[in-house]
């Protein structure tokens, strides 16, 4: 038996959508701030279009619920949030070509420097142009991507700075922990050598603001400075001291293109990696790996059907999956199917999925590809 899909009367195109909530993403930035003491500042990271959420949209809402300043990884970024009309600091996290650090300066944002070199870029921008630069410096205490380190190199930086860059402030000094939410021991030892930086930095006759913590310190009292940077934690994810507290932002959903009832001993999917043990009936799903979702989760998902969980079923596809929905009564073509998200008491999270696909819920919510259209809600 077989059943064709009826629905282009309602879809004109694929029926396969990525919904963002921003108000998800307030209400988290809110619960998160009920955390956070009131004298210590949020710096809310909406890099990478905000983790995929609409970087403009997400900054525009988290301004009106706890954000004190926003971080960005490129110039580009920081760009796109001036443009819009945000005037808060905006911090570039990530290292910078010459006319990136050039543009740092042009558009007002700050940028994370570790090296004479940058400085010596930011300072000459800033005298052609006379538009002070702002910079925060970045402390490298074991994570080994960038920033100065050891005593010799920042001693030497802030010599530098002190008597070659005089328009380049000193806004901030950083760092980032790289183990916070495994390693309490390491992480120990990078925040006492962010504090001996933080003495050398005050000793030579700077005030900048600090901040160490992200997502997975932002909670402990010792590791929050002047300043903490929630990133992951804003979207729904890797807090789990707020679980209950903070939602995912995101929804994806679709609609099945196909229902065939298959008979015990048939095959299902490229390999032939599932074989049925029963009469089944499955689903066909336009979604696959060319959209972003995982090839790693053949045979280990599931999909949300009629508010229950239908297993996938054979490889992920390109362009198709499919869930086994011979225990969900009733299922037709017109049933919504959730992939990520919630429906009725159920939910599929992409700390599941990540777990699943041997990654990251950071991989997972920027992983889909243009050909899922985005639907962001306020």
């Amino acid at each position: 038996m077989e059943y064709v899909s009826c629905q282009r009367g309602v879809f004109a195109l694929r029926p396969t959508i990525l919904s963002v909530s921003t108000e998800a993403v307030a209400a988290n930035a809110r619960a998160i701030r009920r955390h956070i003491p009131e004298p210590v500042r949020m710096m809310c990271v909406v890099k990478a279009d905000a983790y995929g959420h609409d970087a403009v949209r997400v900054a525009k809402k988290l301004l009106a619920n706890g954000a004190d300043a926003f971080a960005v990884a490129i110039v580009e970024e920081a760009e796109q949030l001036r443009n819009a009309g945000i005037k808060e600091m905006i911090l570039i996290l990530g290292g910078a070509s010459e006319e990136s650090l050039r543009q740092a300066v042009r558009c007002g944002a700050s940028q994370a420097v570790y090296t004479p070199a940058m400085l010596d870029i930011l300072q000459d921008e800033a005298a052609k142009t006379g538009v002070p630069a702002r910079a925060h410096l970045k402390i490298d205490t074991g994570m080994s991507r960038v920033g100065v380190r050891g005593e010799e190199d920042l001693a030497a930086l802030l010599t530098h700075w002190k008597r070659r860059c005089p328009d380049v402030q000193m806004e901030g000094a950083f760092t980032h922990f790289c183990v916070a939410d495994t390693d309490p021991e390491f992480t120990g030892l990078q925040n006492r050598r962010f504090q001996a930086a933080l003495s050398a930095i005050r000793e030579a006759g700077f005030a900048p603001i600090a901040h160490a913590a992200a997502t997975s310190a932002m909670l402990d009292p010792a590791l929050q400075y002047d300043m903490v940077r929630p990133g992951i934690g804003l979207y729904g994810s890797c807090v789990p001291e707020m679980a209950g507290e903070i939602e995912n932002a995101q929804t994806l959903t679709t609609y099945p293109i196909r229902l065939q009832a298959i008979a015990a001993g048939d095959t299902v999917g490229y390999g032939r990696t599932f074989t049925a043990k029963r009469d089944s009936l499955i689903m066909t799903l336009p979604i696959g790996y060319g959209d972003g979702y995982p090839r790693l989760l053949s045979n280990r998902a599931s999909v949300l059907v009629k508010g229950r969980r239908a297993p996938l079923v054979g490889r992920v596809c390109m362009d198709m999956v499919m869930a086994d929905v011979t225990d969900i009564p009733g299922v037709t073509l017109s049933d919504q199917v959730v992939l990520m998200g919630r429906q009725g008491d159920e939910r599929i999270t992409p700390d599941e999925l990540a777990e699943l696909a041997e990654t990251i819920p950071y991989e997972i919510m920027l992983g889909f590809s243009s050909r899922i259209p985005v639907e962001v809600t306020d």
